[in-house]
Parts: structure tokens; sequence; C-alpha cells
């Protein structure tokens, strides 16, 4: 907080002002964007999205934090049956392994924090502490050859993460890094 940036990166409200050129919302419209925390948001049409009549806005905020999750996943390109690992277990993560599982992959979710991963357990994923377990042996023994991914959705000042993820990668594996690393 002692940094002078604007806070958060995605909220929902009710259009009070149209640009000239703006044809695609109205005052009044409800909507969703991406940008940041505060009482008044000036935003690029580009990154706003009206909210359907039938959800609520307090689901629909999740909307920019789902397409982070979900552009991580395209640039993995998954196909059904992979084993996919996401390291972080955030928001962010938790939504990512769940579109995985859903997508119909394998999914290993790694972090360090252990309620993180007994959340991921309960969304029925493998999930693995770098506390407690190999991380290595550990992703080669859940796929039999290593991962066909990696997300990483984690934060860190170090470069641990990804040269982890090139040793738990199969040859020719996908890393994808979301987060911020060293």
């Amino acid at each position: 907080l002692d940094e002078p940036i604007s806070l958060g990166y995605c909220n929902a409200g009710i259009v009070d002002q149209v640009g000239e050129k703006v044809n695609e919302f109205s005052v009044g419209d409800r909507v969703v964007s991406n940008g940041e925390h505060s009482e008044f948001v000036r935003i690029n049409k580009n990154l706003v999205a009206k909210i359907p009549n039938d959800v609520k806005s307090e689901d629909a905020v999740f909307t920019v934090i789902g397409s982070i999750a979900l552009q991580g996943i395209r640039l993995c390109k998954p196909t059904f049956g992979e084993t996919i690992v996401v390291y972080g277990l955030g928001l962010i993560g938790l939504i990512t392994v769940q579109l995985l599982k859903a997508n119909g992959c394998n999914v290993i979710g790694i972090d360090i924090d252990e309620e993180k991963c007994k959340l991921a357990n309960q969304f029925g994923i493998t999930s693995l502490n770098p506390k407690f377990d190999d991380i290595e042996s550990a992703v080669y023994d859940i796929s039999k050859s290593g991962a066909d991914g990696v997300i990483i959705t984690a934060s860190t000042n170090s470069n641990e993460l990804i040269s982890q993820s090139a040793n738990i990668c199969r040859k020719r594996g996908r890393i994808i890094l979301v987060g911020v690393i060293g």
C-alpha cells in the first residue's frame, strides 16, 4: 500500500457516461470492466462487457480474473487426458485448475500453503506442497512420463519455479507463465 499505484484490476458497476464514439453501452447499463478499484473509472470500451440480467454483480466481477486463468489455459493448449501442473493455488490458480479439470485434463496443483492445497483437493485436484512433497518424483509418479504442460500462476522473486517446471515437463512439454517470477 506504500506504492503510488492504482489498486485492483476488475470491477462491476453502472455506466455513468459514454464517449461520443461508443455505441455498445448506454448510461445505466450494468457492466464489468478491467479497471482499477475506484468509485469512478474511465475504461476503454474493449475492456468492458454488459452483465446479463440473470448474473449478480458480485459474480460478474470474477470475469476478469476468469479471463486471466482462461488465457493461460489457451496458451497451454491442453487436450483431453493430458497432465497439466498448476503452480500457485491462489484465486487465479484455483480457477485455472477447475477449468482444466472441466476440460478433461489430469490436474496437479502445487502450492506452499496447505490450506490452498486442501481447497484444491475439494475440487478433485491432486495437490502437492513443496514443504512436504518431492515435487519432481511425485509428478513423474502421477504422470508416468512428465507433465504435458505447466501453468505458473504463482508470484515469487525466485527462478526456482521455472527451473523446476522444465524438470517436471516431458519432452516438448509447454510452460506458461501467468504469474510473476524472478
